[in-house]
């Protein structure tokens, strides 16, 4: 039996209708959409943030669902009715993605650092916003969120308001379940959570009348919620690695085929340099789609911009940025010496051709670029007994990155500045399609191999935010095996294996976000003649946690710094 069946006269998708049991269509829905819980009880007549909250959780897959697909998972992983699905659901609320070209979205798919090349769009067009007034509205969407869902759909470079969120979450609940009753289906059926996000990102931006929105794709590109847009003003595809096998594939070439899904004919595509087998890819579906896809080296036009940290991935996304602001830029009346010189068309019209970023950038492309702030990414926390360093990478490619920036701060100081450092970690990742093992080992073994530095305390503990065992609501977890973060399964054999390799080490297993902050803090104060530096990386749920927690308590009141070390 289908869940998809022809819908009234006049619909140009079909629908999603069905009369099964509520247990058949969850399987059968997988994480696409989701059957709204019956006990959420009667709307509130005046709805409140925690509200929207509440309701938008409800749109969170359980673990039971996701489960059944990683072990059911699709044997063709290039078909998905999961866009079609979305598409159905942007008629539901009155949309036709052509309304959406508007927006001259920038839309960014990619593994490694698609979030911070976002954000130095986003900085560099701010920057022109407030120098010349246009462009007037710029919209942000990006994923995950670190302290409040809002932070996701960002307007002027600031959260969306909670009151804004609840009046358009509220708005475009009304409008799917109007539209599903029009076509006769069922309208407790809703899109998924994040597949949510992108469609009230959608009708914020065009209620608020925004005129660049700049779109982070969630996973792929091919069959992302993101995906609806159909004529993006420019695309990019930042660097390629290996992540959410069970939906994208288990190489490089088959995720840079669902990556290079946002290409569309008539907007310029951009990329960086890639494994060979994945730029194949990528120019094979250029070709496909009739795209021409331009390769962005790191440019010459940075050597004196000083980004943070000044590292070759950080370059290379801030280039493929210069490209993207440039090409939207172009959209827009600008006095000429204000443009970006010699990016926006590139050398050549061949499926090699390069952009050129050799000439000196526009001053307000070098301030863009340097005050671009992205929290949780690259971030260090100052404090009277030490310095927390925050980055929620979740890959062994990101978080080798993060231990070697971490590494070389410690090695640094203890070399240069005779410090008697104290390092701690504090970890997690729960996600169980990831190689659990392999995360850890990568940590341990770039922190002591490559730098010798050896946390005095390595603590692991689950995504739980509060001591109470209660989460902060805007990091509801429903998506996590409810009895291993009970049991705390998976700490315990990363406390294990750390203690395999590291056995004179000291580890620690807590139950929530909470309690590892406050054992870190106390492990500090115990030793105050060392200067600690505290590492807490592994996912963004435990970074936002982590600065929840320490902004929240009042053992965090001073500024922090960002630089991006994972995307």
């Amino acid at each position: 039996m289908s869940l998809l069946c022809p819908t009234p006269a006049g619909s140009a998708l079909q629908g999603i209708r069905c009369c099964a049991p509520r247990a058949a269509r969850m399987s059968r829905v997988a994480h696409f959409t989701t059957l709204v819980d019956s006990g959420l009880g009667p709307r509130p007549a005046s709805p409140t943030y925690n509200d929207a909250l509440k309701y938008l959780n409800s749109l969170q897959n359980n673990h039971k669902v996701l489960e059944a697909r990683r072990k059911n998972p699709p044997k063709d992983l290039t078909k998905n009715d999961s866009l079609h699905e979305m598409l159905q659901s942007v008629e539901d609320a009155g949309y036709k993605p052509s309304e959406f070209d508007r927006l001259n979205a920038v839309h960014v798919a990619g593994t490694k650092g698609k979030g911070t090349t976002c954000a130095f769009v986003n900085s560099i067009l701010d920057q022109y916003r407030e120098r010349y007034g246009t462009p007037k509205q710029i919209g942000l969407y990006t994923s995950p969120h670190l302290l409040s869902v809002c932070e996701r759909i960002r307007i002027n470079s600031k959260s969306i308001s909670e009151q804004k969120f609840t009046q358009y979450f509220f708005e475009l609940w009304d409008r799917l379940e109007h539209g599903a009753h029009r076509r006769g289906a069922d309208p407790g059926l809703k899109p998924a959570y994040f597949r949510y996000l992108t469609l009230l990102s959608l009708h914020a931006f065009v209620r608020e009348e925004v005129d660049v929105a700049i779109y982070e794709v969630g996973v792929g590109g091919e069959f992302d919620s993101t995906n609806v847009l159909s004529k993006p003003a420019a695309v990019g595809i930042t660097s390629l690695d290996i992540d959410h096998v069970q939906v994208l594939g288990n190489t490089v070439e088959e995720i840079a085929w669902h990556k290079a899904g946002i290409m569309k004919l008539g907007s310029p595509a951009y990329t960086v340099a890639q494994p060979q087998g994945a730029m194949k890819v990528l120019q094979k579906r250029a070709e496909e789609k009739q795209v021409v896809l331009r390769e962005v080296p790191i440019g010459r036009c940075l050597t004196n911009v000083p980004i943070f940290p000044d590292e070759d991935y950080q370059k290379t996304n801030a280039s493929l940025a210069i490209v993207l602001a440039s090409r939207v830029l172009d959209k827009f009346d600008l006095p000429l010496d204000a443009r970006c010189p010699d990016v926006a068309s590139g050398k050549g019209q061949s499926e090699q051709a390069t952009v050129s970023l050799e000439e000196e950038l526009p001053n307000l492309f070098k301030s863009g670029l340097t005050t671009s702030l992205w929290r949780g990414r690259g971030e260090i926390v100052k404090r009277d007994y030490g310095t927390w360093y925050l980055d929620g990478a979740h890959t062994t490619a990101s978080l080798k990155i993060v231990c070697d920036w971490f590494g070389r701060i410690i090695h640094g100081a203890r070399n240069e500045g005779g410090e008697d450092s104290l390092p701690i970690l504090i970890f997690n990742q729960q996600a169980e399609t990831r190689n659990a093992r392999q995360l850890i080992d990568t940590v341990q073994q770039t922190l002591r191999q490559q730098w010798a530095v050896q946390p005095e305390a390595a603590i692991f503990c689950s995504n739980v935010t509060y001591k109470t065992n209660e989460y902060k609501p805007d990091f509801v977890d429903s998506n996590s095996d409810p009895t291993a973060v009970e049991t705390l399964s998976m700490q315990r054999d990363y406390s294990q294996w750390w203690k395999e390799a590291d056995p004179k080490s000291s580890t620690h297993v807590v139950r929530s976000i909470e309690e590892a902050v406050e054992l870190a803090r106390k492990t500090c104060e115990r030793q105050p003649e060392r200067r600690a530096h505290i590492l807490v990386t592994g996912t963004f749920r435990i970074v936002g946690g982590a600065l929840a927690i320490l902004e929240g308590s009042g053992i965090a009141t001073e500024a922090s710094t960002t630089a991006s070390c994972s995307g």
